[in-house]
């Protein structure tokens, strides 16, 4: 039997009557259906100042942008990510300063983020793993006292919560993904929630090469044809980064099925909690308090050396059982080579770093197999 890492979620008998509605209109691009999707998606997190966008890189690199990333200018972010986390750093002219992380937790450290502040830090980016909120009320103040912008990629993190709050609450910006495989697909697609008004309002303009839609559409949603003598000022000349309405249309469906499919996530990362939880082979990591993962993936980690989690990882693959290293540190690839630097505690993690699938597609018995699975064999390596 296999167990995949990821399946996508797509429930086709009613995605494709909306889709079909959306060709038989001839209005493909961002109208009506993405309106709707926005007002449904901000209502769903209680959140205001919403940009959906056709990416969460998209999402990240206007996110940057806002936050004054430029040549001249430092962004504090971590390497144990997606390469999506930081490579608009570089596209933007910025320089990367890696913050290392807690080799327990894989979330960015707050107290190596200070020691990396110079006076030319214009944001702090962090992601929060698997969906395992990283310690946002510290990380938030540390941006309030320095006056320095916090960007937190939550591609992984949909539906997790700190003290019972989106977790964007705690950033001046937190982008989310759509793309095939995570908690919420529309095929592929993003959102950028932002705090501040004035950078919510310059997202939109900066979504469609400067223009704000928005002021650009009909009461029912759709756009009210070419505009382009509206002016484009120098401070926004934008991309084109928005949505469209098919993608939207699949947003609208999944939303009816997200809270069923985050609980399931839960429930089976559970399973692996309890399972591991005396193990002293494979250790927890564990969250800070009053968060709430929508555990993307399931990670622990593996106490023997590199070479074993290695084999144990291969082990488990030869069984059908999708265990894998979902990202690698970012240092590691020459794009980022100018802006090496030691970090032992990304280090430890990696090397100890394990994903287990946690996803809607597997039952309690699934779950308690594979964690059945990991624990013999990770007896028979290390013994």
């Amino acid at each position: 039997m296999q167990y995949p890492m990821f399946k996508v979620h797509m429930p086709v008998d009613e995605v494709m009557p909306k889709i079909r509605s959306v060709l038989a209109s001839g209005f493909l691009n961002e109208g009506t259906e993405v309106d709707k999707f926005s007002k449904k998606l901000s209502s769903y997190l209680n959140v205001k100042n919403l940009v959906l966008l056709n990416s969460c890189t998209s999402a990240l690199t206007i996110a940057y942008r806002l936050a004054g990333v430029k040549p001249g200018k430092e962004v504090i972010c971590t390497s144990m990510t997606c390469v999506a986390s930081n490579t608009p750093i570089i596209n933007l002219g910025g320089k990367i300063v890696w913050s290392d992380i807690n080799p327990e937790t894989g979330a960015i450290d707050p107290n190596d983020i200070i020691k990396k502040i110079t006076s030319k830090t214009c944001a702090i980016s962090f992601v929060n793993w698997g969906g395992n909120p990283a310690e946002l009320e510290k990380i938030s103040k540390i941006g309030e006292k320095y006056n320095i912008k916090i960007i937190q990629d939550s591609a992984h993190a949909f539906g997790s919560k700190f003290k019972g709050k989106d977790l964007s609450y705690f950033a001046d910006f937190t982008t989310y993904s759509f793309q095939a495989i995570k908690h919420l697909t529309t095929g592929d697609g993003g959102a950028l929630i932002c705090k501040n008004n004035n950078d919510y309002l310059s997202a939109k303009k900066l979504k469609w090469f400067g223009y704000d839609r928005d002021n650009l559409k009909d009461k029912k949603g759709d756009w009210k044809g070419q505009r382009w003598d509206a002016d484009i000022d120098k401070k926004h000349v934008g991309y084109k980064f928005n949505m469209n309405n098919i993608s939207a249309a699949i947003g609208l469906v999944q939303l009816n099925y997200i809270d069923r499919l985050i609980e399931k996530n839960k429930k089976n990362a559970n399973i692996y909690q309890n399972a591991f939880n005396k193990s002293n082979i494979i250790k927890t990591i564990k969250l800070p308090n009053e968060a709430t993962s929508s555990y993307w993936v399931y990670t622990c980690l593996f106490k023997g050396d590199k070479n074993k989690r290695d084999i144990l990882i291969e082990k488990l693959i030869s069984e059908g059982i999708a265990a894998g290293l979902v990202h690698i540190p970012n240092h590691k690839y020459s794009a980022f080579e100018d802006f090496y630097t030691n970090l032992p505690g990304t280090k430890e993690f990696s090397d100890h770093q394990i994903s287990l699938p946690c996803g809607w597609w597997l039952t309690e018995k699934n779950c308690e197999h594979i964690a059945s699975r990991v624990k013999t064999l990770s007896n028979q390596i290390i013994n």
